[in-house]
């Protein structure tokens, strides 16, 4: 039978899908129902048709099949469950005819006189195909009873019943299931720990996801993502400085694809106090262009070398986001870092820049870093007028007068007009 097309969920596609199924031991040592089913023969009549359907279905044609399966009169339920379960088998592989193949399958399996091997693969195709219909209640009913009636285990079982209850949410079964799977798997497989990290991860149990995927990255070396979900893991648990390490590791191998991901990186170098190296690795992603320079990045960026103390830097890209957005926010900013490192002209540019922005908060404000720009370079009468119109705001106003009251004083002494 020709595997069907129908893509499951990202999830259950990844972990359920395309998987080999190994031998599986008995669950019991008791003669199992599979085993006292004795083989049967077709009738005469109905025998000659499904020789024909199988003939047709052998050279690639599966309508044709169809058709003849599908006009036999069956005259004893055993004729019936196996001429159904041929359907339901050809059905399964046809693009959008799921639903048909399973109603012709439990018609097969509900009549329970198919011999052992048959009643069992109609058992767990059905089961199958209810997880790709994302039916997984009644998926999870189904690998039940091909369970019992097989008494045999098997890990991809196991992994099925997983993904199902996961999808139900019923979380605390998943993880037991899971174990199953990874103790009866012949080698490592990627879907039973991701199901385990998904559900500790669901339930909020961060320290717990990253142990599994610590494991994770030990068994599947070749996959250079899981050092990047396992920085994001010991983040979620607050592990700041094992999330920083692991995620240089990944960003120094080249395992960054995504601009969240840089950031992330340089935000916990930030958040470990190391804001110097943050704004590096800030600075070269925007250069490199794997992140747009938009107001977030360029103001992240100015904010993390004025915390590094790299006044110069800030002051660049202060200027580069104010002008970016025209919010006055970033000139004051800039021309405050402009007053502090005593570049007094281009503060004046600056704080005008800030009154002439849009969003300022306080006139005043931009008023006085005027006014003082112009005082240290000794232009007292411009100066004097930014500390008068810094009066009229109620933020800055009795500042503002106290520098009116020094200027004039300065002014004075100096012999200047004002």
């Amino acid at each position: 039978m020709r595997k069907n097309s129908k893509l499951l969920p990202a999830l259950l596609l990844s972990i359920a899908a395309g998987v080999i199924t190994a031998p599986a031991p008995a669950l019991a040592a008791e003669k199992c129902a599979i085993d006292t089913r004795k083989t049967r023969a077709v009738s005469e009549r109905v025998g000659k048709k499904i020789q024909k359907a199988y003939e047709l279905y052998s050279a690639d044609q599966i309508d044709e099949a169809l058709q003849v399966l599908l006009e036999i009169k069956t005259s004893n339920d055993f004729d019936k469950a196996y001429v159904s379960r041929f359907i339901g088998n050809l059905y399964a592989g046809k693009e959008g005819k799921t639903e048909t193949a399973l109603k012709h399958i439990k018609v097969a399996i509900d009549i329970d006189q198919l011999g052992g091997t048959d009643h069992a693969a109609a058992l767990r195709l059905m089961a199958d195909l209810s997880i790709q219909e994302r039916k997984f209640e009644q998926a999870l009913g189904y690998y039940q009873q091909w369970m019992e009636f097989t008494c045999k285990e098997d890990h991809n079982v196991y992994l099925r019943m997983a993904t199902a209850n996961y999808e139900l949410k019923r979380f605390d079964q998943v993880l037991p299931l899971a174990d199953k799977t990874i103790a009866l798997q012949p080698t490592p497989n990627k879907g039973p720990y991701t199901l385990k990290m998904g559900t500790y991860y669901e339930s909020k149990q961060y320290k717990k996801a990253a142990q599994v995927v610590e494991d994770m990255v030990r068994l599947f070396p070749a996959d250079s993502r899981l050092w990047v979900q396992l920085a994001q893991m010991y983040m979620l648990s607050e592990d700041y400085k094992r999330s920083m390490y692991t995620m240089d590791v990944a960003h120094r191998n080249g395992y960054l694809e995504k601009p969240a991901e840089f950031k992330m990186l340089a935000q916990l170098y930030a958040q470990n106090d190391i804001p110097f190296r943050s704004a590096q690795i800030q600075e070269q992603y925007l250069k490199d262009g794997l992140v747009e320079k938009d107001e977030a990045a360029l103001s992240m960026l100015a904010n993390t070398y004025h915390q590094a103390k790299e006044i110069d830097k800030a002051i660049t890209y202060y200027g580069e986001v104010a002008e970016l957005t025209d919010k006055s926010r970033y000139y004051m900013r800039q021309a405050g870092l402009l007053m502090q490192s005593e570049r007094f002209k281009e503060a004046k540019v600056a704080a005008r820049n800030a009154l002439e922005a849009q969003g300022l908060k306080s006139a005043g404000e931009a008023q006085m870093l005027l006014a003082q720009a112009h005082f240290y370079l000794e232009e007292y009468a411009p100066a004097y007028r930014a500390a008068q119109a810094a009066t009229k705001d109620k933020k800055t106003a009795n500042t503002a007068k106290g520098w009116v009251s020094y200027i004039q004083e300065t002014a004075q002494r100096k012999k200047v007009q004002l």
